[in-house]
């Protein structure tokens, strides 16, 4: 019986030591399990840190790049209202030439207009001189043919056909078919009263320029295009 104890006794002490090897060995087992798994967790803890860290900075990048293409895009936006201002400013300016160039036109138009107007008219006058100056004349040879014939004959008679009021002249249409030579004496009359004496300055054929024989101021004043223009007969 003892040493059935004994063997009992001893089979469980070497069980037990066998339990304890075991255990021994699972726990230094589970012991570098841990000392594994702290160390992955410690590297994912490096590289949640790093991660982190990266994170930050990319989202600090971002930031600053935001605010730098915000500060782009107001700087694009104030030029962009600054070229509007100069477009509608130009704008402005060109309908203004725009405006100005048609009202030139029309100016230059109605001036056009106004020199074919006064071409016309000058040609008209040019004409209407010229048939005053032939009838005139005809009239003069009349009154030199009848003094010819019976010794006296009406004075010769013209007409004033212009009037150069800087130069204080005057164009008649009296020339040396009528007998008209320079130094000439005329006189321009209306209505039968003497306006002012005249001097032959030059001679055509059919007009000759006099100019007043009286310096007075108010001579210019009281002639015009028209007036009759006399040289008595000797």
């Amino acid at each position: 019986m003892i040493r059935f104890l004994l063997t009992v006794t001893i089979f469980c002490a070497l069980v037990a030591a066998v339990l304890g090897f075991a255990n021994r060995i699972k726990l230094l087992r589970l012991n570098q399990d841990l000392g594994v798994a702290q160390s992955a967790r410690d590297d994912a803890g490096n590289k949640l840190k790093d991660f982190q860290q990266r994170l930050k900075q990319t989202e600090d990048r971002l930031s600053t790049q935001e605010r730098l293409t915000q500060q782009e895009r107001d700087s694009r936006n104030g030029e962009l209202n600054t070229t509007r201002a100069k477009l509608n400013q130009l704008t402005e300016q060109l309908a203004a030439r725009d405006s100005e160039n048609k009202a030139l036109t029309a100016a230059i138009t109605e001036a056009g207009r106004n020199l074919e107007q006064k071409q016309r008219a000058e040609e008209d006058r040019q004409a209407l001189a010229k048939r005053l100056i032939e009838t005139e004349e005809q009239l003069n040879q009349y009154r030199i043919a009848e003094k010819e014939k019976v010794g006296y004959a009406a004075d010769l008679e013209g007409s004033v056909l212009s009037i150069n009021r800087d130069a204080k002249a005057l164009t008649v249409s009296l020339g040396k078919n009528t007998g008209i030579a320079p130094q000439s004496r005329l006189t321009v009359v209306r209505n039968g009263e003497k306006l002012a004496e005249l001097r032959v300055v030059s001679v055509e054929s059919d007009t000759c320029v006099v100019e007043f024989t009286s310096p007075s101021a108010e001579n210019v004043s009281k002639v015009v295009v028209g007036d009759a223009v006399i040289v008595a007969s000797k």
